[in-house]
């Protein structure tokens, strides 16, 4: 199945995170229970993925590929061309750009990485580290708990 909401993002998306978004048009709260991340994560609907929004002097982008933003100001101010990582070794910014949000928490990003075969990842914005989450959307449903 072929992601249809831009032309900037085409890939193919996990069958069961294209399902789940299907079930879930408005999108839904999760519980992550995993070892890294034991929070609450709002995963977006279609409606909200495609919402477009603007970082002052920075750009514009839909909610699905806003790390791109968050990623440009890292490089402005000098940081590394990696980003930190707190279970995983370092991760090229370059790489949490194309990465693609599924959800968000208080500010950070949980975001499918289509260049590890659709890992799913946390991006925290206070200090641009990143962290692995789950090895597939699958394994990250399972994780979670009974809200």
């Amino acid at each position: 199945m072929k992601l249809e909401m831009s032309e900037t993002f085409k890939l193919e998306l996990p069958v069961k995170y294209l399902k789940f978004l299907k079930e879930n048009p408005k999108g839904t709260r999760l519980k992550n229970n995993s070892r890294w991340d034991k929070r609450t994560w709002n995963l977006m609907g279609k409606s909200a993925l495609l919402k477009r929004w603007e970082m002052s002097g920075v750009g514009e982008a839909a909610n699905y590929e806003c790390l791109k933003l968050y990623t440009t100001i890292q490089e402005e101010v000098g940081m590394t061309v990696t980003a930190p990582s707190a279970n995983f070794r370092s991760v090229k910014l370059e790489r949490v750009a194309k990465g693609f949000v599924i959800g968000h928490e208080n500010g950070d990003y949980l975001y499918l990485d289509p260049e590890c075969k659709f890992t799913v990842w946390a991006y925290y914005h206070d200090g641009g580290e990143v962290a692995l989450i789950s090895k597939s959307f699958t394994e990250l449903l399972r994780m979670q708990k009974p809200l």
